[in-house]
This record gives structure tokens, C-alpha cells and sequence, in this order.
């Protein structure tokens, strides 16, 4: 829902195009920023519940203006060299490769306009009243600006503003907050304070360093490099991180559309990064998927729920008393990728077929199992064009117990024969020389761990409905437990390889079909904790 509003809050509180600007002729109702000036500050995303500490330096008399975030561990240096406004920006923060540890780079890049200014950009502002704020009296202003994106959505900025005795203006704080104006939602809701503002700054200060810059290098192109030194409340970061990203995934849009996929790559960043700095167990990433609406997302999660009644052909063989004995002798950790039981990651693209690749890939896994880890290839799009008639619909979703119906009386070919294509299809199963059967399939009593465990040992890869939350989309790597999935309805299938336990929190090992540049390399690490996203409510087998 949200698109280019968060960018919009930025962009109210971020630099501005001159340092002093005129309201109109009475001096009470008027902003004159100083030229030159050095102050702390942080930035509140209440939101996100994200605080960002920087510190900044501007001095238009030595055309030079810097920005320092994490204590300094991060800087950034504009230089404007010319009468033309031409100049370089210089960024300097640790890298750690496989050779060097810790070690700081320098990156130049060409930068155009004026060096940076860092105070609000006044257009727009009208004065409205002064108040009392912390004992001193501050004149407010306020500006308010529809969403060119979002409809019914307005933005409202409130500027606190403190005159000097040198008759210039020091900023005391801007709020930005974006309100739905028909359900009366918040979509952002930022503050900046300002704190320790000064007028006086060395040349030294905003000078770039030898030893932080001996030897500059040219912009680094690789995204993952860049990504973490620069800040989503910055406008310039976001167009240079948007502009990496695109290169890196190699997007191109619409010219219509690049407005609306930078807002929402801007939006998931400030919420990956908040989300990260929690250390809540498990990571996420500017991926793929970060550019896309929840409606295109959704496409990529089409299992439905199989009925509360669907038990499969073959009841489990074991009651629950067998499963705890059994149990007891069960590994601490199994994974079926060192056994050579699955293949190569696959990518179901843009096609709600997941339910297809989930049933699938646990046919090829039991048939690897039983033979001695040869493994097979087969094909997704015979169940995407051919398995109407058991109540599924292709690239608009299916259910896990009526795929596995469709291949018990059908069988399903091998890719190689029926190659896979993103999208429904004329049948063309009858074409095909060779498929494979099973002869039935079962379901694992639900929600409990170690039938779960015992039938992953016993008979190979099980196939499970969960429900992929927004975080899931974004997922890197860690233990993934999502409290967003409490409560709501499975939307995907995926297929569970194996166990295991980090740090005393259980997991499962989980195989998408996303490609294998999501996630880790393709899987999830998903909680075996309280059935997180209903990983243990419908898991199903097949028996080869």
C-alpha cells in the first residue's frame, strides 16, 4: 500500500538547495539557514522503530560538507572543485574479504551541484505560530503535500525553528508523518532532532584525509558491497542504492513504473535494515523480490489448504507411542542435501505453480532415496497443464494431496520430456515415453516434530503448506520464526530435507523454489518451534 510515501517523509527532512531563504518581508516570518554550520543528530522511524545517529559539517566558504554516521566508522566527503558546481564525493568504510579484515576503502564517484547541504529543503513551508519548546521560545512551521503515488494519502511536515542572536536560524527538530486520509492510518512517521548545532567549522573538519583516502578507487559497481555504508533517510543514497540494485538484479521498468519500484525498494530497506539491527535470529536482504507489490508476491505462494479430512492413500504407520520409541534413536541432525537425495534448486518464475515444485521434488527425493542416490528430473509443468481435474488450476494454485492424487494415476514424465515454462499450457502428457507412479501417499500426524523427523529418515523429502509471510520474501539466512504468521491460512508449499538445532532453537531445513539466489542458496532455516507458518500441519509423503 505504501509506495512512494516513505521517499516523499525523506526527501521533507533532507537537504536543502540554499542556505538562506526568505518567506516573505517581515523577519518573524522568515528562515535564514547559516553558511556554515555543524551540528549532531537522529533520526526517529517510528514505524519502523529505527533510531539513526550522524553527525554532519557544511561550509560554504570552503565549498566542502561531510557526513559521519556510526561514530565515524562510515564517512562522506563532498567536494565541489569548480565555479561549475563540479566536484567528487568520497565515501570511506571497512570492507572484509577473503585477504583483508577490517581494512577501510576509499570510493570516488562523480557528484554534480553544489557540495551537500544538510538543512531542511524549505520550499513549500509556511509559517503557522511560535511556541515554548524546552524553555525557549521557537517559531513552527508546517507543510502539507498530497502522495503523487498514493491516493487519499497526504504528508504533513512540522518544522521547529529557534532564531539566534546572530539572526540566524538554528532547526530544532522536523516531524514528517503520511496519514491515510480515508481509514486514518499512519503510513510514516519520522522525527529529526537536532542536537549541539554550531556555527563555526574548520577547514580541517570538512577536508578529505591521506589517511583515509591515499588512494581512491572508482565506484564500487557490486551492490552487496555498497549497500550496508549507505542510508535509506538519505535521497542521494536512495537513488545510488535503487540505481545499484537495478544493475545488480538486472531490472529494467517501465518508465511509468520506476517511481513506484523505487518507493517500495526504499520502503523494504528501511524495514530489512530495522529488521536486522534486532538481531532476531534470522536475516533479510534487498532481493529480487524487494522491488515487487504484495499482489505480485502473492503470485509466487499458490498452495492452498487441503481439506481438514485429507488423510492420503496410506494412513502413517506408526501411532504415536512407536514414534516417541523410535524417536530415540533418530540423529540430532539429517540432512538429505550431504546424501545426495535432491538435486539443483528450481525456480517456479511467475507462476503460482509452488505446489507442483513441492510435490515434485518429493517424488524425485523418495525415487533418489530407493535407488541409491541417482537422481531424476521431473517435470513441474505436466501437473501445471495436465492436473485440472483434481481440483487444481495451474499457475492460479493447487493442493498438495490432490497433486499427489493426480501423479498416483498418472504418473509425471521427465523434465527433459515436458520442460518447464511459467505459464498454463495444453496438456501434452500423452506425448511423453517415460513417467514415473507411486503408489500412494501419506500424511505425517500433523504438528508433531518427531513423526516429522522419523518419516524424513525413513522415507525421504515431505512435502509441507505453509504460509510465506512478507519477511519470508526477503529472507538471507538464519533461523526464520515470523509471528506475522500467526493466525493466518497456508500459501505456499515447499518441501522439508532435514533437521537440526543452533544455539538450543530447533529447525527444519527447508527447500523452496525461488531460485537458488534466494535464501541460502535456495533453503530456509525455518523454526520447529510452535508450528511457526504451520511448518507441521499438512505434511505429506509420497511412497515410491
Amino acid at each position: 500500500m505504501v509506495s512512494r510515501i516513505i521517499y516523499l517523509v525523506f526527501l521533507i527532512i533532507a537537504a536543502s538547495s540554499a542556505y538562506v531563504l526568505v518567506e516573505n518581508d517581515d523577519p518573524e516570518e522568515s528562515v535564514i539557514w547559516p553558511s556554515e554550520y555543524s551540528y549532531k543528530a537522529e533520526d526517529i522511524d517510528l514505524v519502523n522503530a529505527f533510531v539513526e545517529n550522524f553527525q554532519v559539517w557544511y561550509s560554504a566558504e570552503h565549498n566542502r560538507s561531510r557526513i559521519d554516521y556510526n561514530n565515524g566508522t562510515n564517512k562522506i566527503y563532498y567536494i565541489a572543485e569548480s565555479d561549475d558546481d563540479m566536484g567528487y564525493q568520497y565515501e570511506i568504510h571497512p570492507i572484509t574479504t577473503e585477504t583483508v579484515r577490517n581494512e577501510n576503502i576509499c570510493i570516488q564517484s562523480y557528484s554534480e551541484g553544489e557540495q551537500r547541504d544538510f538543512l531542511p529543503n524549505l520550499d513549500g513551508y509556511e509559517y503557522s505560530h511560535e511556541e515554548l519548546e524546552n524553555g525557549r521560545t521557537v517559531r513552527v512551521w508546517i507543510k502539507e503535500e498530497e502522495s503523487e503515488d498514493e491516493e487519499h494519502v497526504t504528508v504533513k511536515s512540522t518544522m521547529y525553528v529557534y532564531r539566534t542572536d546572530y539572526d540566524f536560524d538554528v532547526p530544532v527538530k522536523v516531524i514528517a508523518k503520511a496519514l491515510n486520509l480515508v481509514d486514518g492510518s499512519i503510513q510514516a512517521n519520522m522525527i529529526r532532532n537536532y542536537l549541539q548545532f554550531t556555527f563555526i567549522v574548520t577547514a580541517d573538519e570538512v577536508t578529505l584525509k591521506d589517511e583515509d583516502c591515499n588512494e581512491p578507487v572508482d565506484e564500487n559497481p557490486e551492490f552487496k558491497a555498497i549497500i550496508d555504508h549507505l542510508h535509506p533517510h538519505d535521497p542521494a543514497h536512495v537513488e545510488k542504492a535503487f540505481h545499484s540494485y537495478k544493475k545488480h538484479h538486472g531490472k529494467t521498468y517501465k518508465q511509468n513504473e520506476q517511481a513506484m519500484r523505487k518507493a517500495i525498494f526504499h520502503k523494504n530497506w528501511k524495514m530489512i535494515r530495522a529488521h536486522n539491527l534486532k538481531n532476531l535470529g534470522y536475516k533479510m536482504e534487498l532481493n529480487v523480490f524487494a522491488d515487487r507489490t504484495p499482489e505480485e508476491l502473492n503470485i509466487l505462494a499458490g498452495t492452498r489448504p487441503s481439506s481438514p479430512t485429507a488423510v492420503g492413500t496410506m494412513p502413517f504407520p506408526h501411532s504415536d507411542e512407536e514414534v516417541k520409541e523410535l524417536a530415540e534413536d533418530l540423529p540430532d541432525s539429517y540432512d538429505m542435501r550431504f546424501l545426495g537425495y535432491v538435486g539443483p534448486i528450481k525456480n517456479q518464475g511467475e507462476c503460482g505453480s509452488c505446489w507442483a515444485f513441492s510435490t515434485t521434488a518429493t517424488v524425485e527425493g523418495a525415487l533418489s532415496k530407493s535407488n541409491g542416490g541417482r537422481n531424476v528430473d521431473l517435470s513441474e509443468q505436466s501437473l501445471v497443464d495436465c492436473a485440472w481435474g483434481f481440483e487444481n488450476a495451474g499457475c492460479n494454485g493447487g493442493q498438495l494431496d490432490k497433486a499427489y492424487e493426480y501423479i498416483l494415476k498418472h504418473g509425471i514424465p521427465f523434465d527433459s520430456q515436458y520442460e518447464y515454462r511459467q505459464k498454463d499450457g495444453y496438456c501434452k502428457v500423452d506425448n511423453t515415453t517415460d513417467t514415473f507412479k507411486i503408489r500412494g501417499f501419506g500424511l505425517v500426524t500433523p504438528r508433531n516434530p518427531e513423526a516429522l523427523k522419523l518419516a524424513l529418515v525413513k522415507y525421504g523429502p515431505v512435502s509441507i503448506a505453509i504460509h510465506a509471510s512478507k519477511n519470508m520474501y526477503l529472507y538471507t539466512n538464519g533461523i526464520f520464526y515470523d509471528i506475522n504468521c500467526e493466525g493466518l491460512h497456508v500459501n505456499h508449499g515447499v518441501v522439508v530435507v532435514g533437521y537440526g538445532e543452533r544455539d538450543g532453537t530447533p529447525y527444519w531445513i527447508v527447500r523452496n523454489s525461488w531460485g537458488e539466489n534466494w535464501g541460502q542458496d535456495g533453503y530456509i532455516l525455518m523454526s520447529a518451534l510452535n508450528d511457526n507458518c504451520k511448518v507441521m500441519d499438512s505434511p505429506y509423503y509420497p511412497i515410491v
